[in-house]
């Protein structure tokens, strides 16, 4: 049996009935496969999609696998990576108990994720953004916390692309939908729409808003140019790797992984990396507006 270099990662998503989420995670795991040296899988929580957590935890450990790091391949932490993920991380332990299981967090808005949104707005984006509506749509949830990061990650991408207005709308579960939000930038006089998809992989869901997108530009009164989701990326797998390492070393940072003193946010380029004294900033230290 051969022992690997690093711990294995296994991814766990929410499984798809797109035939073309599975394909792009398998091209994710292609990519993470070049950035760590060790084996790399992926599991579905639902049962259309295979395998589940325990049947690819079997194979990484009949690979040699005795350290293996969990991850919720989830954008947002809703109620998958509340209690579907951890069950499933149980189980996997369960079924294990020789191995050592470390799980991670959610990607949820991670920077990296953030440059690779402002990348696909800009990439169909006009140059003047201020009669375009940037809307960030999302699959929806149940959970208010979950809802809540879409707000704020509509809200940042829109300062990072210098839309004006800028509106979240979601597939179903919660408010507002897509297709409702569509309607209301009609009456409200909108004419240019820009959509970003909040999601990881191809899903049905979002195939339901692009439905609706189709319906309401076919009404004449909404052009709606699509910016796409993450997909496969290499950035995506660089969000992951950093949320495997952080798994494995800890994580010191506070709960600010996105504020001025870390990004360089519009208007607050030059806070970037500047000692945050206490919120008092540049008033303090003048490395801050150097």
């Amino acid at each position: 049996m051969t022992m690997v270099a690093d711990p294995a990662l296994l991814l766990i998503a929410h499984g798809t009935r797109n035939p073309s989420g599975a394909t792009e995670m398998d091209r994710l795991c292609d990519h993470l496969r070049g950035r760590i040296d060790a084996p790399v899988a992926a599991a579905w929580l639902e049962d259309f999609c295979d395998p589940d957590a325990v049947t690819a935890a079997n194979d990484l450990v009949a690979g040699g696998a005795r350290h293996i790091v969990t991850l919720p391949f989830l954008v947002l932490g809703a109620g998958h990576a509340k209690t579907d993920v951890p069950a499933a991380v149980a189980a996997v332990r369960g079924a294990h108990p020789e191995a050592t299981v470390v799980h991670g967090r959610v990607l949820g808005l991670h920077p990296i994720l953030f440059d690779l949104a402002v990348a696909r707005v800009g990439a169909v984006a006009g140059d003047d953004r201020d009669d375009e509506v940037l809307v960030v749509t999302g699959a929806g949830s149940s959970d208010p916390d979950a809802n809540g990061d879409l707000a704020k990650a509509a809200r940042l991408l829109a300062e990072l692309t210098g839309h004006r207005w800028a509106e979240i709308a979601y597939a179903g579960v919660t408010w507002p939908r897509a297709d409702a939000l569509f309607s209301r930038l009609e009456a409200a006089g909108a004419r240019r729409v820009i959509r970003f998809s909040w999601s990881l992989l191809a899903g049905v869901l979002e195939q339901r808003v692009d439905r609706w997108a189709r319906e309401a530009t076919a009404r004449g009164g909404l052009q709606i140019d699509d910016a796409g989701r993450f997909g496969p990326d290499p950035l995506v797998a660089d969000a992951v790797i950093d949320r495997y390492r952080e798994a494995l070393d800890g994580d010191p940072r506070m709960n600010c992984d996105l504020c001025a003193y870390r990004r360089p946010l519009p208007g607050f380029e030059s806070r970037a990396g500047a000692p945050s004294a206490g919120g008092l900033g540049t008033a303090v230290h003048p490395s801050a507006s150097a």
